[in-house]
């Protein structure tokens, strides 16, 4: 079982999947890294909040879109500028590049939104 301070983050690509996490660990959240929304979604029941990129949202339309589909589950979308993703209330998009302080933000935001 996870704690409520785990963050799952997915990402085909593994540069984006550790500098997340790295950002994330730093602050004190324990994550979860998986390269698919499939191997994530038991995962994702349970934790703070989901990060996915566009590109798994792209290549696993109908996993993801189940998956933010969820009620009161949290999700952050990394996005290019360029993806034309629907804003959902309980989720956020973040526009690639972008800090570890702009992603520590928009998770807060969501936490405080989620009280």
């Amino acid at each position: 079982m996870l704690d409520a301070k785990t963050i799952i983050v997915v990402a085909a690509d593994q540069g984006i999947r550790r500098s997340v996490a790295f950002a994330l660990e730093v602050e004190g959240y324990s994550t979860e890294s998986y390269d698919t929304v499939q191997k994530a979604e038991a995962s994702c029941r349970e934790a703070l909040c989901t990060i996915l990129d566009d590109d798994v949202l792209r290549s696993e339309p109908q996993a993801a879109a189940q998956l933010l589909s969820n009620r009161g589950h949290r999700a952050i979308l990394l996005v290019d500028g360029l993806s034309a993703l629907q804003q959902r209330v309980d989720n956020a998009t973040l526009t690639k590049p972008f800090t570890g302080a702009d992603l520590l933000g928009v998770i807060n935001s969501l936490i405080e939104a989620a009280k």
